[in-house]
């Protein structure tokens, strides 16, 4: 019996997250995501399957299991930012916010890649890098809320300001959630 690749699950999940922030951030159609969100969710569910069955998985079995939800939540994000009626995709190119959540999500796909090949304190990925991203999407958050506040922007944008905050949330918490499970396994 052939053991199952949890690190390529994971890369599978995490290029699939990516293509939905991608996707959302940029305001693209909805009929991509549909194709994503059933890919996410068999992936999670083979996932969960195998950790069941597997006697000795590479990693803690609750980390691997929270790594795939974190990574599933994300496209989840995506997909009510995507789906978010109020807003035109033309109004996209305002959202600063949005262009680092796509930078983010780049960012922890690129990482999670290194989880597979990680083995000393050395080859830890650039958390700077990535909060350095995380202080700049905060930035921009407080900036497009400023500018909502001044008329500039048309009142049915604050629900995708809101979107696109709980979206960089989520790439946060499953970046945290990567470093951390580095970090218990070197």
């Amino acid at each position: 019996m052939v053991k199952y690749d949890y690190f390529e699950n994971l890369e599978k999940l995490s290029s699939l997250s990516c293509s939905a922030v991608s996707l959302a951030c940029s305001g693209n159609s909805k009929g991509d995501f549909s194709n994503i969100r059933m890919s996410c969710d068999r992936l999670v569910c083979e996932t969960e399957d195998a950790l069941f069955s597997d006697f000795l998985p590479p990693l803690e079995r609750d980390s691997i299991a929270a790594a795939a939800h974190s990574l599933s939540r994300i496209t989840d994000r995506a997909g009510e930012l995507l789906s978010d009626s109020g807003i035109e995709p033309s109004l996209m190119r305002y959202n600063e916010e949005a262009k680092i959540c796509a930078k983010l999500s780049e960012e922890l796909d690129r990482h999670i890649r290194i989880l597979r090949k990680i083995r000393r304190p050395d080859e830890m990925p650039n958390i700077q890098g990535f909060r350095k991203l995380l202080c700049e999407g905060r930035e921009a958050h407080k900036s497009m809320l400023k500018r909502l506040r001044c008329a500039s922007l048309p009142k049915n944008y604050a629900e995708c300001i809101i979107l696109t905050g709980r979206l960089r949330t989520e790439l946060s918490v499953a970046f945290d959630l990567l470093v951390e499970i580095m970090l218990n396994n070197i």
